[in-house]
């Protein structure tokens, strides 16, 4: 809600957006099965566990590199 929730691809940074989140939770109920929104709805669902399973990655590997830095 604090993004805007707009459907719309932004033109500057303070215009506003609607999270891939909340794409996935507002469009999903609307659409039929085996169609390509479903499908294209599926990909954004994939993607966003791509985004969060490379920040976890990351941040575990910064945690790693400040631990051991700490115990030498």
């Amino acid at each position: 809600m604090v993004a805007g929730n707009a459907p719309v691809i932004p033109r500057s940074l303070f215009d506003p957006v609607r999270t891939i989140t909340s794409t996935i939770a507002i469009e999903l109920g609307e659409t039929a099965f085996n169609t390509p929104h479903f499908f294209s709805l599926f990909a954004l669902g994939f993607i966003l566990f791509i985004i969060a399973l490379a920040t976890n990655l990351i941040a575990e590997s910064l945690f790693r590199r400040e631990k051991r830095s700490f115990t030498l």
